[in-house]
């Protein structure tokens, strides 16, 4: 099960949405939580073992209900969101898919699997929930990417069309949309600054290291990258919480974009990630799929 995290703060207390590893600590350092995902039984028994954990009923836990297979359901979840008029400071896109050995599959808006889930519907979320990140007096937006992203590929057309079958392969489709996801952060990291001139969202792009979830056909991954350890579940969230919560992540930013590595360090990117070009070819073809204007963000921050 993947998690989507977002913080926001109010006066003194800040909230987050997010599930998994180290969200139960954040929440129980004060943070308010909200569980966005697919599953929202799973995630309301969590939180009730959140709750019996720290013998709290007052823990401050949400449940909202978030399906990246569809991005209805990420304008209803926003919605939903925007209606608060509260002010963001942290959205952390944790869920992912890997679907080892399957055909390709698409959604019901005609995008494949890997790209949706892993990319165009946590960019759809980011995009949408812009003005509420930017109410904030500084904010970040964490996207948890992967190693794996060094093998992607650049192939636009694959995104929302059907290649050969043999051709196909899970394993290539989920390292372009770590590829593409980073690309497209940075590029929006990059807007950002250069319409407002001030940093007041960071982006930041995180691989956790091998970590051991219900990710289908984790194993062969790792035995092909020649992994003999795994992190569980709190090992793998401590570099996206502390690129969510640490005031020394903002010293490594270039144009308001860093890449943190498990060592809680910067890290190397693919190449194409250096491209400016090939990075706007990825903010086009993103912003093409939304149906939104390629020029959102600067609307955007005209409107704000």
């Amino acid at each position: 099960m993947g998690w989507w995290p977002t913080v926001e703060k109010e006066e003194e207390d800040e909230e987050v949405a997010g599930g998994g590893g180290g969200w139960r600590e954040l929440a129980m350092a004060g943070a308010y939580v909200v569980l966005a995902c697919r599953n929202t039984k799973a995630a309301s028994e969590i939180a009730n073992k959140w709750k019996e954990a720290c013998n709290s009923k007052n823990l401050n836990v949400e449940v909202m209900e978030l399906d990246l297979l569809s991005l209805s359901s990420v304008h209803r979840f926003t919605e939903k969101w925007m209606q608060r008029s509260k002010p963001l400071h942290v959205l952390i896109n944790n869920a992912g898919i890997y679907k080892l050995g399957e055909p390709q599959r698409f959604s019901n808006e005609g995008i494949e699997q890997h790209m949706q889930v892993n990319h165009v519907s946590p960019a759809l979320l980011t995009l949408l929930l812009l003005p509420s990140l930017l109410r904030a007096p500084s904010s970040r937006i964490i996207n948890v990417n992967s190693v794996a992203h060094l093998c992607g590929t650049l192939e636009l057309e694959s995104w929302n069309s059907r290649i050969e079958e043999k051709k196909f392969s899970g394993l290539r489709a989920y390292a372009d949309s770590k590829l593409v996801n980073l690309m497209f952060l940075k590029t929006l990291a990059n807007k950002l600054i250069d319409e407002s001139k001030k940093a007041t969202i960071q982006c930041i792009a995180v691989h956790p290291g091998a970590v051991g979830t219900n990710v289908d056909h984790l194993g062969p991954i790792m035995r092909k990258a020649h992994l003999f350890w795994v992190f569980d579940s709190a090992q793998g969230a401590r570099s996206v919480s502390f690129c969510a919560t640490r005031d020394a992540v903002a010293e490594n930013l270039v144009k308001g974009f860093a890449y943190y590595s498990y060592t809680c360090k910067p890290d190397r990117i693919a190449s194409q990630a250096e491209d400016i070009d090939a990075c706007f070819e990825v903010w086009k073809k993103t912003m093409e799929i939304l149906q939104l204007d390629a020029d959102y963000v600067h609307d955007l921050l005209v409107r704000e």
